[in-house]
């Protein structure tokens, strides 16, 4: 399994922060969630978000915060023509029910 980022750049007891950059065309392997987690798009794009069940296109708005639940197991691929760039944070002490 992958990392959920591209490089992590703070991690404490509490919170695990990631640097996360897709070129385009570029992919991310499939990797697990495993905590809560939001994240932040510094440059929005559109990619295919591959889980176990189906491939869905995700258009990402640079600027805007999203928030995801712990449990979900996905890889991804920038279908746009520039780079897709997010800082991606996890809420250490948040488990799957």
């Amino acid at each position: 399994m992958a990392d959920v980022g591209t490089k992590l750049i703070f991690e404490n007891d509490r919170v695990r922060v990631w640097e996360f950059t897709l070129a385009a065309g570029e992919s991310i392997g499939a990797h697990t969630h495993e905590h809560d987690y939001f994240f932040y798009p510094i440059e929005g794009g559109t990619l295919t978000v591959t889980r176990p069940t189906g491939v869905q296109p995700a258009t990402l708005e640079a600027g805007k915060v999203y928030y995801r639940t712990a449990g979900d197991t996905h890889g991804a691929t920038n279908l746009g023509p520039g780079r897709y760039h997010e800082v991606l944070v996890e809420l250490k002490d948040s488990r799957p029910a």
